[in-house]
């Protein structure tokens, strides 16, 4: 004989779909993750929750952050770019150069935009249309743009930024710094674009299924091209904020930032094979990145484990987006 089973309460199913939802998201790891982290890190230090400390770190990762918003539509794509690192210096020698010169705001982020936008271009004309794979034409321009930097400026730093076009990495308002504000503008805009523009779409589906995406007429190279121009154009605005922060350019401005932009991607969420993920997964990664570091920071852990860590970290994203893909019984 056989037991009768209570029926399941309305309102408990609805909370349990409504979770599993929330569940499958593409940044839901990372943002149970990044509580953990939170809890564990504030029984750890007393610092660690102070309001000081996390406007700190939102400011800290507003250049990082800024940056990967962009380098997740690349990613959504099926393409990647490992040239942001470079890219920065880049934006930052030329727009420090405009600064020293002219002064202002305006001009020497223009400057810095344009600059960007070209490096940008010139990676997505490569993989578009000389068919290029974008991990070859990336590396190289990492080590291409290194070189000019260092042609431009002789090895000499560039000092002396003015205070107006510092405003944007030191001002701040209603007691909240600038690169905060600059950052979840951004995230706005990305989300907003992402979701309602038709080129927003388009990227999901050409990092999906490229093929299906070409049956049905969609503009796959001009899709990618974009994506690659608007990394460069968020890089230009990365490398205002940089100044304004840093109050200097150096040779080796922006070395080893392109592994962190990648890490971000990737730890928040975004599948590194394309066609999956969010833009709030970029801004979780970037956060969870700046807690990280923040935490090791305030633990007494040696800056040397830094790079360890965000590689191991990258490791068990990519291994879980595999392992996620395999259960939602994704075979590509």
């Amino acid at each position: 004989m056989s037991e009768a089973q209570a029926p399941i309460p309305a309102e408990s199913s609805a909370n349990g779909t409504a979770l599993r939802r929330w569940l499958v998201r593409p940044e839901a790891p990372a943002l149970v993750f990044l509580a953990v982290l939170l809890v564990a890190f504030s029984l750890s230090s007393d610092k660690f929750l102070s309001g000081s400390n996390l406007e700190s770190i939102l400011v800290s990762v507003a250049v990082l952050g800024t940056i990967a918003l962009a380098v997740n539509q690349v990613i959504l794509c099926g393409e990647i770019d490992i040239s942001t690192g470079s890219m920065m210096g880049l934006c930052a020698v030329a727009a420090g150069a405009v600064a020293t010169s002219t002064g202002g705001l305006i001009l020497p982020l223009l400057t810095g935009v344009a600059v960007g936008a070209l490096a940008g271009a010139v990676n997505g004309l490569l993989v578009t249309l000389g068919r290029i794979p974008s991990i070859i034409v990336t590396l190289g321009m990492l080590y291409a743009l290194r070189g000019v930097i260092l042609l431009v400026t002789g090895g000499t730093w560039i000092t002396g930024i003015p205070n107006e076009t510092r405003v944007l990495g030191t001002g701040s308002v209603l007691g909240i710094e600038y690169p905060v504000f600059v950052l979840l503008f951004l995230f706005v805009v990305m989300e907003l674009v992402s979701r309602h523009s038709t080129w927003g779409r388009n990227v999901f589906a050409v990092g999906g299924n490229r093929r299906a995406s070409r049956l049905a007429g969609l503009p796959i190279d001009r899709v990618r091209f974009l994506s690659f121009v608007l990394v460069g154009v968020f890089v230009g605005i990365a490398s205002i904020i940089y100044l304004g922060r840093a109050g200097s350019v150096q040779t080796n401005t922006g070395t080893g930032l392109e592994l962190q932009v990648v890490a971000a991607v990737v730890i928040g969420g975004t599948s590194i094979s394309g066609g999956r993920g969010s833009t709030l997964a970029a801004l979780t990664g970037a956060v969870l990145i700046g807690v990280i570091l923040n935490g090791l920071i305030l633990l007494g852990v040696p800056g040397i484990w830094q790079d360890a860590v965000l590689g191991a970290l990258i490791l068990l994203a990519v291994t879980t987006d595999v392992l996620r893909r395999r259960l939602l019984g994704d075979k590509s």
